[in-house]
């Protein structure tokens, strides 16, 4: 033999000791042994860590339906003695919240129904009728006189947008509100 043959021996026997395995161990996760754990117990790879930074950049926007919306709050005032016969105002007014804002080229408008008993001079009133439209809100002072007493309910669509740095979200809100006439 040659100076190779113990090195090619030793390598030999290392292999085979190697991938000789260990005869206790399974080799699928299937196998019954005292080693082998149900797949339900299997390591799981750990969830990432919630932030608000974890948003992808295309979900900035949430839409929520209803007065509850987090974009914006409804705020309705009603007068506090409105009476037959005497003009009396409510107050309608959209405020965005946290990063939104009003969108000023949106063309704003409110359309109310009056209920029976009561004139309105203008049932729809838009961007130039706005008793204030800045970036903070968008508020409507809504005339109308009582012909009759009585609980009297007003229905209407207040349309507007409000926007963040990177997107705008039109709004089509159902207004309803009740005035106590006296």
């Amino acid at each position: 033999m040659t100076i190779r043959s113990p090195r090619y021996a030793l390598l030999v026997l290392g292999l085979a000791v190697a991938c000789g395995g260990d005869p206790k161990k399974p080799a699928t996760p299937d196998a019954k042994s005292p080693e082998a754990k149900p797949v339900a117990e299997a390591a799981k790879p750990a969830e990432p860590a919630k932030t608000a930074d974890a948003a992808p950049a295309g979900d900035k926007i949430k839409l929520v339906d209803g007065p509850g919306d987090d974009r914006f709050a409804l705020r309705i005032t009603p007068p506090a003695d409105a009476a037959v016969g005497r003009e009396g105002v409510v107050t309608v007014a959209a405020v965005p919240q946290g990063p939104w804002h009003i969108n000023l080229d949106f063309p704003t408008k409110l359309a109310l129904s009056a209920p029976e008993g009561v004139t309105l001079p203008k049932a729809e009133l838009a961007k130039a009728d706005a008793a204030k439209l800045d970036e903070k809100s968008a508020e409507f002072a809504v005339k109308f006189t009582p012909t009759s007493a009585g609980d009297k309910a007003f229905t209407g669509e207040f349309k507007f947008a409000v926007c963040q740095d990177e997107a705008c979200s039109p709004v089509t809100q159902k207004v309803d509100f009740k005035v106590a006439v006296k």
